[in-house]
């Protein structure tokens, strides 16, 4: 059903759609940049619900708020699109592996390693996990077992991606259940762009660091980054990234974005923050990297971010961003922009804006 609209030409129309409003809002903006993304196989991390049908269990998905049967998945990566047809085989073979599964979920990396979870309604045994290692053991990949309080790993609970840019490459361990990127194409091209600013002699402060997709390559620019993330499995994810990497100059604790802004103003302490040896006094704070969720930042926030002499902006909600920069240009001016097609077939427009302050902080 989905791959009758997946052509090289239909995607150069919706690709150009999307341009035409990006550049519509930005039309004053000079320094303008557009990424395309592949137009198939691009999409490294995706997830569905089952079908019970006459013929076993099938992959579905919700489309115009009905129920449909997913046979082929064309957008999401080669090495998914194989393995989804050989894990259907053999779950199907198997009652252990197929009573009660709701969902499956996949994640890949561009180095071919994949990693897949099933979610049951019952409690896993040692039969399941039987099953399990062989399903690791032949179709060459990752197995989670996943249901009410009960998580089980057959191999490892995570990919690992290199990502490159123009002027390095660092590698990511993708955590299962933490936040990252599905379009590692398009990753690179946002973490090149972001680089163009240069090395600075001063320190950034990152809100929603999540696993450090960003964290890693903002740590090249800056004298530190201090980084910030509330939840405990991407700090947990982070802190092995950090590691991995062998980043010196990066400090993580686990705060929520308005939390981290009440400690750096002074008007809240911290213990979470003490603990990992953290004053906001010892950094040369001048810029903040932000990357929310689809709704954009909150009022609140977006009075506090305006303090900053430098606030790089990455968003995937256009209209959200729109609205939040009507605000931010009170006090900052924009510098340039970017237009990345991060979800290809849909009508979302990740963005990238580095705005420069204008007036005196408070």
């Amino acid at each position: 059903m989905l791959s009758s609209k997946i052509s090289s030409e239909n995607y150069k129309n919706q690709f150009k759609e999307k341009e035409e409003i990006f550049n519509s809002y930005f039309n004053e903006v000079i320094t303008r940049n557009i990424f395309p993304s592949n137009y198939h196989s691009f999409r490294h991390r995706c997830e569905f619900s089952v079908l019970n049908t006459d013929h076993g269990i099938k992959y579905s998905m919700i489309k115009d708020n009905k129920r449909v049967e997913i046979d082929e998945y064309p957008i999401c990566s080669e090495s998914i699109q194989t393995l989804m047809k050989e894990l259907l085989k053999t779950v199907n073979l198997e009652e252990v592996l197929y009573k009660k599964i709701f969902q499956i979920e996949f994640q890949s990396s561009r180095s071919k390693e994949v990693m897949v979870t099933l979610i049951y309604h019952k409690k896993l045994g040692s039969d399941w996990i039987e099953k399990a290692n062989l399903i690791k053991d032949n179709l060459k990949c990752s197995v989670i077992g996943r249901s009410k309080k009960q998580k089980l790993i057959i191999g490892q609970d995570y990919v690992t991606e290199e990502y490159k840019s123009i002027n390095q490459s660092f590698k990511l361990n993708l955590y299962e259940q933490c936040f990252s990127q599905t379009n590692p194409d398009v990753c690179d091209q946002i973490i090149n762009w972001v680089e163009e600013i240069g090395k600075r002699d001063s320190d950034i402060l990152e809100l929603h660091c999540g696993l450090g997709t960003f964290t890693i390559p903002l740590s090249k620019l800056f004298n530190n980054v201090i980084a910030t993330e509330n939840s405990r499995p991407s700090l947990l994810a982070l802190e092995h990234n950090v590691n991995l990497n062998k980043c010196h100059n990066i400090k993580y604790a686990r705060l929520s974005g308005k939390e981290t802004l009440e400690a750096f103003e002074g008007k809240r302490e911290f213990r979470r923050l003490k603990n990992k040896c953290i004053s906001f006094k010892d950094f040369n704070i001048r810029s903040i990297f932000v990357d929310p969720p689809r709704e954009g930042i909150d009022a609140h926030t977006l009075r506090k971010i305006s303090q900053f002499d430098e606030i790089i902006y990455i968003s995937c909600g256009f209209e959200s961003l729109k609205r939040d920069l009507d605000i931010l240009k009170k006090t900052h001016k924009i510098k340039k922009v970017a237009m990345f097609d991060q979800f290809p077939y849909t009508e979302h427009i990740e963005s990238g804006v580095i705005l420069e302050r204008i007036t005196p902080s408070d």
